[in-house]
């Protein structure tokens, strides 16, 4: 499980990317957190799939960031034509997701 959720993790760090890439091109206050979110999701996900010391507590310490930032993200800088609820909560739910993954992968010795 915590190997899906390491992928999870990969795509969901891209997405976060290609977010503020397209967004502005200047960083400003706003997109730091996102930012430092996408690194440690990166970072949890390698340690995970290369099965280094810390890795799946990080790996969920970044998902548990990645659920509160989406859960808080306003819904109003997307299109018109999507749904508010879409819009909320895709993002929470996947976070969520790749949080329970990993809470609920157990370690073999």
């Amino acid at each position: 499980m915590a190997k899906i959720s390491a992928w999870i993790a990969v795509l969901a760090a891209l997405a976060i990317v290609l977010a503020l890439a397209t967004r502005s091109q200047s960083l400003e206050f706003g997109s730091i957190g996102p930012a430092l979110c996408a690194v440690l999701l990166v970072f949890g996900a390698f340690r995970t799939l290369t099965a280094k010391s810390g890795g799946l507590r990080l790996l969920c310490g970044a998902w548990g960031l990645a659920t509160g930032l989406a859960w808080y993200a306003p819904s109003y800088n997307f299109p018109d034509f999507v749904p508010g609820i879409l819009a909320v909560g895709a993002p929470v739910l996947t976070s969520a997701i790749g949080l329970a993954l990993v809470v609920l992968h157990k370690e073999r010795k």
